[in-house]
């Protein structure tokens, strides 16, 4: 059974994935047997809109945590995929390459980005957030969201 923790505000309903680790620029880590499948999370790809376009790197790079791992394209805005995790990426969601509309249909599943066989996971911690920690981060980002769209003073 998924459980999530949710959060409403307006007509929106953001989730975060519980037992995931987050980073602050709301990229998400999910750690089976020291590898890390790594996305967007539910807040990020909302915020964003819908995914048109996935610029990925290739399996075999190895990658420190906090370093560009290619572009999400949307309607609104094109960003940086910022990697959660040091490591060496072993898989690109081949999925998502052909359908990245499956970052805003399923975020936290058929949605991921890679995944990346960990390096130093006990130092990537330090610099992640457990999903309630997130769960705030994230809440405080969404009434900032809407302070700058409708000037909410909530």
């Amino acid at each position: 059974m998924e459980e999530f923790l949710e959060y409403t505000h307006e007509k929106f309903i953001f989730k975060v994935k519980t037992g995931y680790w987050y980073s602050p620029e709301d990229f998400w880590a999910n750690i089976v047997n020291h590898v890390a499948v790594i996305g967007v999370s539910d807040f990020l790809q909302k915020l964003k809109g819908d995914v048109a376009f996935l610029e990925t790197i290739s399996p075999g790079i190895t990658v420190k945590r906090g370093q560009e791992l290619g572009k999400i394209e949307t309607i609104k805005a094109t960003f940086n995929i910022i990697s959660p995790v040091t490591g060496t990426i072993v898989e690109v969601n081949q999925e998502i390459e052909a359908s990245p509309y499956l970052i805003n249909e399923a975020p936290y599943d058929s949605g991921w980005i890679y995944r990346i066989e960990l390096l130093d996971f006990e130092a990537d911690k330090n610099e992640l957030l457990k999903d309630w920690d997130y769960f705030e981060l994230m809440k405080k980002k969404v009434l900032e969201e809407a302070r700058k769209l409708y000037g909410e003073k909530k």
